[in-house]
């Protein structure tokens, strides 16, 4: 199933999409609109969360994202 999040510019949002995030580097790894989701391996805990995406920066650290930010720039999809 594909989730229905959109980027700013209104790009949806897709796991596995690199991105920039207030100046970081990072892969979003579980995107959901709260009844579809797409997550990459090895983030299936995350089924069942709330609408957002998490992304996981280069370094490794993950972080939630609830809404539409600005500071979040869609760079690159496979």
């Amino acid at each position: 199933m594909e989730a229905e999040v959109l980027y700013i510019s209104g790009e949806p949002v897709h796991a596995g999409d690199r991105v920039q995030f207030r100046g970081t580097y990072a892969t979003v790894v579980f995107v959901t609109d709260g009844a579809s989701e797409e997550f990459e391996p090895g983030y299936e805990e995350y089924t069942g969360s709330e609408r957002g995406l998490i992304i996981c920066d280069d370094d490794g650290n993950t972080e939630t994202i609830r809404e539409p930010d600005e500071q979040l720039v869609f760079l690159d999809r496979r």
